[in-house]
């Protein structure tokens, strides 16, 4: 499978909106670098748990809520 970078993929969807348009599915969206993940999901693990995701922002919150004790940051 071929990756692209966030720009080849997205169109703005007019000059006065900052929402763009996703040229792979069509989707209109606020936030490119989330809905790009959709196509290409990145793996991101727990190394303190078994737990995945797809998002180092939402690994980042996983950290922050389940192992609050350990101040965790995640550094991309």
């Amino acid at each position: 499978m071929k990756t692209y970078r966030i720009a080849q993929i997205f169109e703005k969807v007019n000059s006065l909106d900052e929402r763009k348009r996703c040229l792979l599915c069509g989707k209109v969206v606020c936030n490119v670098r989330n809905h790009y993940y959709v196509h290409f999901p990145g793996k991101y693990a727990c190394s303190l748990c078994t737990a995945v995701y797809t998002r180092s922002d939402t690994l980042l919150m996983h950290c922050r809520s389940k192992h609050p004790e350990l101040n965790v940051t995640i550094i991309p």
